[in-house]
């Protein structure tokens, strides 16, 4: 073999050695690259989402008759009324957009005596419907008038309807008007319905005023808060690791070296991104919750959240 040959063998062997001395060596010496969590009081909540409809606690028909029928509540279907015989309207009174109160007159009608008889609103609200004219004869509804008090009609599944109770607080979103509001929990149904293969019940949302634009009937969205700690410390959910369950603290000394240090924990409230510890961590620690873009798996507690919300 020629010298000149050796030395292309030669020059071959040095660049492959300093590759490795480049690139490889480096590699395995490179500094671990952490994701972490700071631990710091903090709040942890718990909510429940459900989703229905911004209503008015009720729709009463009015017609030739001396008594409202209710035919609508809560943002139920609206039920057609009929008030038996076809009498004649002599006069309406109010238009629709109009507010009444209590006693004010709605229309008159003439009885089955040919007596001109007064119909009167028997609850304040807003005039949502006329749907006939003077001097035509009719035997359903002459006007309907709304509540006007706003409620906010939702359905909770059957994995959060026992987490709920009577005035815990709710953010309400109107996604087409893109308004958030709140309200209170007035009321939480007893009896299931089944959507989508899941056992919904009711929740009323009550609120005291809706936002501008808003109108009854939009789709809503309730975020229902059913428990809060304050000023704890807490944990993302993704660092929690094994069954004790344990979290991994990054600990790294003067020098600039890591090390990780297991520590079982002990269990808190369980809110929707964070997680309590009463013991096992102290303030200022790093949690691990990633090594290198990979975030350890949680562990689950419960039914999927999936299954806590109407759609």
């Amino acid at each position: 073999m020629t010298k000149k040959r050796w030395f292309w063998i030669a020059g071959a062997a040095l660049a492959v050695v300093t590759v490795i001395g480049l690139v490889i060596v480096p590699a395995l010496n490179k500094k671990v690259d952490f994701e972490t969590y700071e631990v710091k009081p903090t709040s942890v909540v718990k909510t429940v989402a459900a989703n229905g409809q911004l209503a008015e606690t009720q729709l009463l028909a009015y017609g030739p008759s001396e008594q409202p029928v209710l035919t609508s509540a809560n943002g139920s279907i609206v039920i057609p009324a009929q008030f038996g015989v076809s009498l004649e309207v002599v006069s309406i009174e109010v238009a629709v957009g109009d507010k009444v109160a209590k006693g004010d007159l709605l229309f008159t009608y003439k009885n089955q005596f040919g007596l001109t008889t007064r119909v009167e609103a028997q609850s304040a609200g807003v005039v949502r419907t006329v749907d006939t004219a003077e001097g035509l004869r009719t035997s359903g509804q002459v006007v309907s008038v709304g509540s006007a008090k706003p409620v906010v009609s939702v359905f909770a599944s059957e994995y959060d309807a026992d987490l709920l109770d009577i005035s815990q607080r709710a953010t309400i979103e109107l996604d087409a008007i893109n308004a958030v509001f709140e309200g209170g929990v007035i009321s939480i149904g007893q009896v299931a319905t089944s959507v989508s293969g899941i056992k919904q019940y009711e929740v009323l949302v009550e609120v005291t005023e809706i936002p501008a634009g808003a109108r009854f009937g939009m789709s809503a969205t309730a975020v229902i808060e059913v428990e809060r700690a304050d000023s704890v410390l807490a944990v993302p959910m993704n660092a929690l690791v094994g069954e004790l369950p344990e979290v991994q603290l990054l600990r790294t000394d003067a020098s600039g070296s890591q090390t990780i240090e297991w520590v079982e924990v002990k269990l808190g409230l369980r809110g929707d991104s964070l997680v309590e510890i009463t013991s096992g961590i102290k303030e200022g620690d790093l949690v691990i919750t990633g090594i290198d873009g990979q975030v350890p798996a949680p562990i689950e507690f419960g039914p999927p959240r999936g299954a806590g919300s109407n759609g």
